[in-house]
């Protein structure tokens, strides 16, 4: 199996947002910011859902163990990341943070191999010199680089947007789709193109209905 290492990208704004300025501005605030943080990178590998296992949901003491947050301010801040809409706790106890799903970046060890790669051929053609234990090891590197390039066409990942993703673009654009309209229309279609591909561009879908000038209905 193809191995990922994942993290978390965060916009040069985050902390600027609304949600995390209020988030701050309440008691233990800035401790509660690093809880959600760590909640996120926790989640990163489940696209933003954090169970401990299949039948176990995190517990209030479990999450301050695994991060390290005195308990009092887990519970706390639990309840005002509920009222802030940056998590959800299901009726199963599953903590779903959907804003993740669009932070997620990774890259597999193909890739992380692909690079030392290159950074080891740049090294060598500045001092002109290649072992010849080094042209056996850059023939097995290239082999697993052209296994990697047929991988690469199987692990693209697309990422739904969120709401507040989809309206800011149209805001940018001028147009006038209702962003949660979009969503929903696509949710209810699995992300499904009309080909019946998934979906690799949202915002070609976006321009699309602005060309097409369509009011899309989900009841078709």
């Amino acid at each position: 199996m193809t191995g990922k290492f994942y993290w978390l990208k965060l916009k040069k704004d985050f902390f600027k947002r609304h949600d995390i300025r209020i988030l701050e501005s309440m008691p233990d605030g800035h401790i509660a910011v690093l809880f959600y943080l760590k909640l996120m990178l926790e989640s990163v590998d489940h696209e933003g859902e954090l169970r401990f296992s299949e039948k176990t949901a995190y517990s209030p003491e479990m999450l301050a163990t695994i991060t390290d947050t005195d308990i009092e301010v887990v519970k706390a801040s639990l309840a005002r990341l509920d009222e802030l809409g940056l998590i959800e706790i299901t009726s199963d106890g599953t903590i779903v943070i959907d804003k993740v799903k669009s932070m997620i970046g990774f890259e597999t060890k193909w890739a992380e191999k692909k690079r030392a790669w290159r950074d080891q051929q740049k090294a060598q053609k500045e001092d002109n010199v290649l072992a010849v234990s080094d042209k056996s090891k850059s023939i097995e590197i290239e082999k697993e680089i052209e296994i990697e390039k047929e991988i690469d066409k199987d692990i693209y990942i697309f990422v739904p947007p969120s709401v507040e993703e989809v309206y800011q673009y149209c805001e940018s654009r001028h147009n006038t789709i209702d962003a949660q309209l979009f969503v929903n229309y696509y949710q209810s279609k699995n992300w499904l193109v009309s080909n019946g591909c998934k979906m690799s561009d949202w915002k070609a879908a976006v321009r699309a209905w602005e060309s097409n000038k369509r009011n899309y209905d989900l009841g078709d």
